[in-house]
Parts: C-alpha cells; sequence; structure tokens
C-alpha cells in the first residue's frame, strides 16, 4: 500500500449533531401539498414523521460504528482528499474489485455486500468467487474532499480510481457502479480498458438507432424515459445548472435536505407507494 494512503475513521463532532438536532426543531414547514399522493413531491405529513424520528429516535452513532466495522483510508488523488472503504478477502485470488455509488447515495449503500463479497464462504458460497473490496466515496459525497474549481466529472473520477487502485497494488481489477457510479465504471473501462477484467452496471443507458423498430418492451422503455424528462428530472437541471443556488437550502434545512432526497426512493424504488416498504427511516437517513 501507497505510503501516502493513511487510516480513517468516522467521527462526527457532538457540536455538529446538537447543531443538526436544533434545525430539526426549528424547522419552518411549508403548506400541505394540494393532491393526496406523492405527484407534487414528498408529503408534508411523511416528511414531518420522517424528521420526527430523525430528531427523536435516529442513533447516529451506531450508523457510525456500524461503518467504523471496515477499514477505511484516505488518500490524495489529483489534490483532492478521497475516503474509502478498504476489505481485503482472506481468500488467496481473490479479484480486486472498486464499487461506486450514485446520488443520492453513499458508501452506506455497500455496507450489506461487503462482507459477502470479500468471505462468500462465510456466507454459504465459494471462495472463487471472493473480492478485495474498494468502495471510493465520490468527490464532494460523504467523507471525501469537495472540489474547489470546476473540471471533476465522471472521467476525471475515473483517472483518480484508476490512481487508487494502482497504489493499493492492484494493477488488474474489476468496477461496479450504478447511478453516477454506473458512469465512472463505464469511463474507467474506456479510459483504462488495459487495467479492468470486467465491469457490471446496475444503471445501463443506450438508445437505440432512430431507424430501429421498436420491440413493445423498447417502446415502454423510451415512454419511461420521456416521463422522467417531463416529471422526474427537475432535480438534476437544478444541480447540474444552479448548484450553488440549490445549496443554500439544502445545506441549512435538514428537513429540507431529507425531503430532496427521500422523494427519489419513493420514485426509483419498486416501493409500492410508500419508500418505507423497502427502506426503514434509519435506512433512508444513514444515506
Amino acid at each position: 500500500m501507497s505510503d501516502d494512503i493513511t487510516p480513517f475513521r468516522i467521527d462526527v463532532p457532538a457540536c455538529d449533531l446538537a447543531d443538526l438536532r436544533e434545525r430539526l426543531r426549528r424547522t419552518r414547514w411549508p403548506e400541505a401539498e394540494t393532491v393526496d399522493d406523492w405527484s407534487q413531491g414528498i408529503p408534508l405529513d411523511y416528511t414531518r414523521r420522517l424528521c420526527e424520528h430523525w430528531l427523536e429516535r435516529y442513533d447516529w452513532r451506531a450508523s457510525e460504528a456500524r461503518l467504523n466495522r471496515f477499514p477505511q483510508f484516505q488518500v490524495s488523488l489529483n489534490n483532492l482528499d478521497i475516503h474509502f472503504v478498504h476489505v481485503r478477502s482472506p481468500h488467496p485470488g481473490a479479484l480486486p474489485l472498486v464499487m461506486t455509488h450514485g446520488w443520492p447515495g453513499s458508501i452506506v449503500e455497500f455496507q450489506k455486500v461487503i462482507e459477502p463479497l470479500t468471505d462468500p464462504v462465510a456466507f454459504g458460497g465459494d471462495a472463487a468467487d471472493a473480492f478485495h473490496v474498494v468502495c471510493p466515496s465520490l468527490p464532494g459525497y460523504g467523507f471525501s474532499g469537495k472540489p474547489r474549481r470546476a473540471g471533476w466529472g465522471s472521467g476525471t473520477t475515473a483517472d483518480a480510481w484508476d490512481q487508487l487502485m494502482t497504489r493499493l497494488g492492484y494493477p488488474r481489477y474489476a468496477a461496479q457502479g450504478g447511478d453516477w457510479g454506473a458512469q465512472v465504471t463505464t469511463a474507467l473501462a474506456m479510459r483504462h480498458p488495459e487495467h479492468l477484467a470486467g465491469i457490471h452496471l446496475n444503471m445501463v443507458i443506450a438508445f437505440p438507432d432512430p431507424s430501429d423498430e421498436l420491440t413493445e418492451r423498447e417502446q415502454a422503455a423510451m415512454a419511461s424515459v420521456s416521463y422522467y424528462d417531463r416529471w422526474d428530472s427537475g432535480y438534476s437541471k437544478e444541480q447540474s445548472t444552479r448548484p450553488q443556488t440549490v445549496g443554500y437550502g439544502l445545506v441549512d434545512s435538514p428537513a429540507g435536505l431529507c425531503a430532496w432526497i427521500v422523494e427519489k426512493f419513493w420514485a426509483w424504488t419498486d416501493c409500492d407507494g410508500d419508500p418505507a416498504n423497502v427502506l426503514t427511516f434509519d435506512e433512508m437517513l444513514d444515506t
């Protein structure tokens, strides 16, 4: 392992947690939506219940301890401090694997799969399927540094990840990702194919040739893309074109940040109308 890689442990200051609770207590709530569903955004009653749970029952220290059971490190890549989890498999011949999260997300997404991937035998699997797992936090996410100038994109991040895997002593590795992680993983395969044993994506974006005759299933997929453009992409347009403007509310108001993110759990999971059908309140807040 490279000498400039230093151990890291999550330890959020108590004063930050106290500030969070005070901001939650002082939330100024908007009027309720004029519909009886989520079509205008996350309902007021749902948001209030979630934030009340955050204030009264959510235990960050327990979540912190669960994350800290994994070895974590920090390294400077392209003059930016990057935080990452690195768990080596006990099995000889394990394949190195870099996993990249998306938005809204973090390394929390991988908590339940790191141990089965690194030690499949302990979960009824085969040692031949073992991986050395590396989970970096994207620039500006979690405990990684925030870029001070424009220019960091999926390609830049892919270059940084390739540097990271090389410094960890992995000249050949596999990569996995979803959402932004899928774009970073795709960029890795395009920019550093000589180092990639293979990639796995759980969000693949590929449009058909306009002259192709589409099947019914493909037509339905294209209709969903049109629906996304009309009804689901507002957050993306705001974040990609005016990130500074939206940032004031998201940083200052934990209730606002919570609503901004949890609405996507409703839209992007098979939750049958309620994110709590697939995620607990604690899991939503962990993310």
